[in-house]
């Protein structure tokens, strides 16, 4: 009786040490997949390194009914960056830019060449040079968490960029590296203190994701996702359904810069695959419709205007008021910006032939007659027009008028 009373209790102190390992066992491996898991998110979370080189964005067509050869010489030789003297607004500069590369040269004693635009940019002692030492810097630097960042003065004058990221993006689209050295008023940093300024800075909130989308297009080409400072998971998906919500006149250009980010995101995703296919279709008919809506509001000319988006699934778009610098400036910007984005953008989203014909001849024919202080006062919109242009021959403005020069 009594050994079997012991046998019993061996059992049972058995079995619970069996369940005790069991249990200790199972916590373990819980403990285990829990920090690998907190390992995984904590990578997950780590900024993504960029590349060095900014990817280059090359327009898909070589149309010379779209712009003789003659002609783009003519307007580009029109269009040359005279901005050397006075104070160059900051705007006008990177426009310049982004339009003439850094390779362009000019024998024009009052055009920049393009290293001297980027100068201008990137070189506090040629900016206090043109604007003068009492001029509030462009180039902001400052140490956060014993990282080096640098940041642009923006939305504070005409000594500084117009929008945010826009002066970044416009040096990633003429392809300089972010080990360029930047000369700020307390010392030298490369251009990647402003692209981390930049990524640290970026939110889902803020009001504009054009030209944040246009850097990290640029010098993230090969990621798909990443975490904001605010911990937001970002992925191009996101980024182009936020591109897309808006009202499609809404925004700086009538709305232009949305439409030239979602092309070029359509390019990289053909070699990156970033996009799931619902949302890369959704990007597709999205600019299929803006297409339709140009062609339907185009004037007889070949031009647009600012009511170019007509009726929205909202309602009817609230009066339009002519920009400050009339109605042949609003038709420039928007026939120019349209032409640029088009250029990029996959054949089954491009309107029929005669349209787009139409809308380059307009543009060519406009800047024929554009006096010199036309020029000047419409020449961030005409630096769009002139680009676009060329982006329709394949070729980069400064090659084109080395020729000529």
């Amino acid at each position: 009786m009594n050994d079997n009373i012991s046998s019993v209790g061996l059992s049972r102190r058995g079995a619970i040490s069996v369940a005790l390992i069991a249990q200790l066992l199972i916590a373990g491996a819980t403990a285990a997949w829990g920090v690998h898991r907190y390992q995984v998110i904590q990578g997950e979370k780590t900024p993504p390194q960029p590349v060095l080189e900014p990817k280059r964005y090359e327009p898909r067509y070589d149309r010379p009914e779209v712009v003789s050869d003659e002609q783009l010489q003519r307007v580009l030789l029109k269009l040359q960056p005279r901005l050397r003297g006075g104070k160059p607004q900051i705007n006008h500069v990177d426009h310049a830019l982004r339009f003439w590369g850094v390779e362009a040269k000019f024998t024009e004693k009052d055009s920049l060449s393009g290293e001297d635009l980027r100068r201008l940019l990137l070189d506090h002692r040629t900016f206090a040079g043109a604007w003068g030492k009492k001029t509030k810097p462009f180039l902001l630097p400052q140490t956060r968490d014993d990282v080096e960042l640098l940041s642009f003065r923006t939305k504070s004058g005409a000594a500084a960029a117009s929008h945010v990221d826009h002066t970044l993006a416009a040096l990633a689209e003429c392809g300089t590296p972010l080990d360029y050295p930047v000369l700020t008023p307390k010392g030298e940093l490369p251009l990647r203190a402003a692209f981390d300024q930049a990524f640290r800075e970026f939110s889902l909130n803020q009001v504009e994701y054009e030209w944040s989308s246009l850097v990290f297009l640029h010098y993230l080409p090969h990621t798909a996702s990443w975490f904001t400072t605010e911990g937001q998971c970002v992925t191009w998906d996101l980024l182009a359904e936020r591109m897309m919500r808006q009202r499609l006149a809404h925004g700086v250009c009538y709305g232009q810069h949305r439409l030239h980010a979602l092309t070029l995101l359509l390019i990289a995703d053909e070699e990156h695959h970033w996009l799931s296919s619902e949302t890369r279709q959704r990007v597709i008919s999205h600019l299929k419709n803006v297409t339709t809506r140009l062609v339907a509001a185009q004037h007889e000319d070949g031009s647009w205007d600012g009511r170019w988006p007509g009726d929205e699934s909202d309602g009817p778009q609230a009066e339009q008021v002519v920009g400050p610098l009339g109605s042949t400036a609003d038709r420039l910007l928007v026939t120019g910006h349209t032409l640029e984005w088009w250029a990029f953008a996959p054949a089954e989203v491009l309107p029929p032939d005669e349209n787009l014909i139409r809308a380059s001849q307009w543009l060519v024919k406009t800047i024929d007659e554009l006096s010199e202080s036309d020029i000047r006062r419409y020449y961030t919109f005409l630096t769009h027009a002139g680009r676009s242009l060329s982006l329709w021959r394949n070729l980069r403005p400064a090659e084109v008028i080395r020729e000529k020069l």
